[in-house]
């Protein structure tokens, strides 16, 4: 406390110090100047009070320095020193007994560690009864779900059935009233055919004798131009028979008078014959087509023949939409042997999927009957594991309870927890272990203890070598400092003994020195952290290193 006070003391005389320069070299100018104002003046007052105060503050501060560098004071900072630096060596001495110690609990934790992963692995492989048993109670729900299964799947089967004789007495239905539709529909189809025959029979015949009468109008034509013809010719053979005749008069009267008059002889009577018998065919077929006509006339009952021919044309496109209803029904009957046909096979298919279904069924059952069985061997197995590892930890947990016997471990403090439940089980045995442990280092601490205080033995080793237990692994420094310090770095943060005062070097405190290594290691930027001389940006640093590299 009194080298803070100091240190503070020395502070303050110094910033007294640099003000009392600055004002004494001010004053020096103001007395530099020729002429002084008023303010001038004012202001020289002001600072002479300043000076004033300064030189009265300067002569406390002397005799505070006097004071302070007095015998007393040093002998007090000596003691003081003295005793911070037992407080360092005592601390330090603590510090490796608190991390021998860290070691030692570090190891029988690890020990313990390893005994409950032990015992972990035990009740890992221990099947509890509670966990069999609903293993069993799972495999029996599944049984029955199996089961429940199989019977919805025969009643579906069942409910197929039925539906499959409702299909089968529709389609019995509808079969007889196809063959009913196909009886009709032939019998239609031939009278339609029979019918349709007749009046083709008809029209034919009225178009034959139609075109016969054309035939023979054509030939009466012919005839009368031909007799036009004739009678022209026979005029002209008139005209010429008459000159002939006027000059056969003459010539006959020439003849009466000149010769004898002859007789002409008649047509020849094959010629008559062929003219009776073409006249008499022609008045046939007249005949026949005129009752032909009458037929027609007597069956349409009308007497025009536009309007007979018009019958004719209703008649036929009538027997034409009785054909396309034919065709219509043709294409109905079709669509339904289709259907027919699909709900055959439909149900030939759904006959399959149900053969396949059962199947199916069947060998799921017999897979999972094989599983349980196999299941149940297994489950036994594990019993008998189970009874194994039981009877392990029964004579481990009983083994643990003969150690605490032989030990004379004290377990008052778990009665009350406890009650009557006096024995090792799984539930209390880390706190039997936890007395056991406290008890078995008792024990060696005390063996410890007596073998070094003895003086005679008769043995020529100790039973308790050491109670500490080194670090199987100790920390590499290179874990911990990852590179060297930087000299120019580490020479400019280095401390001047001689700079340092009448006290020295504050020593640091365990804590501090911590804190300041921790800062020091893991500072933002890598001029302030730990580097070595390759890393650091300094000028110096820098040619240092390209020097040693060359």
């Amino acid at each position: 406390m009194d080298n803070i006070a100091k240190k503070n003391f020395l502070e303050l005389y110094l910033v007294k110090q640099k003000e009392l320069g600055k004002r004494q070299r001010e004053y020096k100018k103001i007395l530099s100047t020729k002429l002084k104002t008023r303010k001038e003046t004012i202001i020289e007052a002001s600072y002479q009070n300043a000076i004033e105060q300064l030189r009265l503050e300067k002569d406390d501060l002397r005799a505070q320095i006097w004071v302070a560098s007095g015998i007393t004071h040093q002998r007090d900072n000596k003691r003081c020193l003295k005793n911070i630096k037992c407080h360092v060596q005592c601390q330090e001495s603590l510090a490796d007994d608190i991390r021998k110690l860290k070691v030692a609990i570090a190891n029988l934790e690890r020990e313990i560690s390893r005994v409950n992963k032990q015992v972990y692995d035990l009740n890992r492989k221990t099947v509890p009864d509670t966990q069999h048993q609903a293993y069993v109670a799972k495999a029996r729900k599944k049984l029955m779900i199996l089961e429940n299964q199989l019977e919805v799947g025969i009643r579906r089967e069942c409910g197929f059935a039925a539906a499959n004789a409702e299909l089968r007495e529709e389609l019995i239905k509808i079969l007889n009233h196809r063959t009913f539709f196909n009886e009709s529909y032939t019998k239609l189809v031939q009278k339609l055919n029979s019918d349709k025959k007749y009046l083709i029979d008809l029209i034919e015949y009225a178009l034959g004798t139609f075109d016969n009468c054309i035939e023979v109008y054509e030939k009466i034509d012919n005839i009368i131009k031909r007799e036009t013809k004739e009678r022209d010719l026979r005029k002209v053979e008139m005209q010429g028979i008459m000159r002939k005749i006027a000059a056969d008069a003459d010539n006959t009267e020439f003849m009466d008078i000149k010769g004898k008059a002859r007789v002409m002889a008649d047509l020849q009577p094959k010629e008559y014959a062929r003219r009776e018998k073409f006249r008499r065919d022609h008045t046939k077929k007249i005949n026949l087509y005129n009752k032909i006509l009458e037929k027609i006339q007597a069956y349409t009952q009308t007497q025009n023949v536009e309007k007979v021919i018009e019958k004719f044309q209703q008649q036929e496109s009538l027997y034409y939409s009785y054909f396309n209803y034919a065709n219509e029904l043709s294409y109905h009957m079709t669509l339904l042997t289709n259907s027919v046909n699909r709900l055959y096979n439909d149900i030939d298919s759904l006959k399959k999927a149900n053969l396949n279904t059962l199947q199916e069924q069947t060998d799921t059952i017999a897979k999972l009957e094989n599983t349980l069985q196999e299941k149940q061997k297994k489950n036994a197995e594990l019993k008998k594991i189970s009874d194994a590892n039981d009877a392990r930890l029964d004579n481990l947990l009983q083994g643990i309870k003969t150690l605490f016997d032989l030990c004379k471990g004290d377990a008052a403090p778990l009665m009350v927890l406890l009650g009557n439940h006096t024995q090792v089980d799984l539930v209390n045995v880390r706190r039997f272990l936890k007395i056991l442990e406290r008890r078995i280092f008792d024990i060696t601490a005390s063996v410890y203890v007596m073998e070094r205080q003895s003086d005679a033995r008769s043995y020529p080793d100790y039973v308790v070598k050491q109670i500490e237990k080194v670090c199987e692994w100790p920390t590499d420094i290179n874990d911990i400092v990852l590179t060297q310090q930087c000299p120019e770095c580490a020479e400019g943060e280095a401390f001047n003994m001689d700079d340092a005062g009448d006290g020295g070097v504050v020593v640091h405190t365990v804590e501090e020195a911590k804190q300041k290594l921790h800062e020091k290691v893991n500072q933002p930027e890598m001029q302030y952290r730990l580097h070595s001389i390759s890393q650091c940006r300094l000028p110096r640093s820098r040619v240092l290193a390209a020097k040693r590299h060359v």
